[in-house]
Formats: structure tokens, sequence, C-alpha cells
């Protein structure tokens, strides 16, 4: 698993109609690449949400979960 983040600087953000600041903080450096994968922005390591996505990627193995049925 892939455990990369980036900084998001401390900024000023509105929340219900009130301007609240927000310190600096972490986020995963992580996006959606299609249906059950992601990866990471920085390293390019392919991650899965489940094992059956895995099998399924990985090894053409289909299951029960929708968009991996064969």
């Amino acid at each position: 698993m892939c455990t990369h983040t980036r900084t998001v600087k401390g900024h000023w953000q509105s929340e219900g109609g009130e301007d609240i600041w927000v310190d600096d903080h972490e986020v995963p450096t992580t996006r959606d690449i299609d249906l059950h994968r992601y990866e990471c922005t920085k390293c390019g390591k392919v991650m899965y949400y489940s094992e059956a996505a895995r099998r399924y990627y990985e090894e053409g193995i289909t299951c029960s979960v929708k968009g991996l049925e064969g």
C-alpha cells in the first residue's frame, strides 16, 4: 500500500455561511483511475478497493461485484 501524501497549506474556507481557518494538513496523493482502482500520483502505484478487484484486473478472474462480473 502506498502512503504518499501532499501538504495543503492553511487557508480560509466558507462553511455554513461563516469563514473558518483551516490549518496546514496532509492529504493522500491518490486519484481514481477507473472502476474499483486508484493510483498514487507521486509513485504511480495502482491499488484496488477490494481483493476481488485486484483478482479481476491482475488475473482476469470475474466475480459478482457490479462492474467486475463476467
